[in-house]
């Protein structure tokens, strides 16, 4: 997910952040976080039983990838609206 110079408006990097970040991001984890927190058993804690999930390193590699992606992001609409980004 990178920016691509000169074409940095706010529609353009809105919908890049939507399409190319969010929406790839949430359409894998959101069902299958929602399989697994209805899979808790009751005797669990939800952080306990998230702590079990054999894919919670890689959920977490690609948050903290995502996260990085959304700060050039923010950092590019900073630019376009005139704003110092740091």
């Amino acid at each position: 997910m990178t920016l691509l110079a000169g074409s940095l408006t706010v529609a353009y990097s809105s919908e890049n952040l939507c399409n190319k970040g969010l929406r790839p991001f949430l359409t894998k984890w959101h069902p299958a976080l929602q399989v697994w927190e209805a899979e808790r058993p009751s005797n669990l804690s939800p952080k306990a039983h998230e702590k079990n999930c054999s894919e919670e390193p890689q959920l977490r590699r690609e948050l903290k990838e995502l996260n990085q992606a959304l700060e050039q992001y923010a950092n590019a609409l900073a630019v376009i609206v005139g704003v110092d980004p740091s």
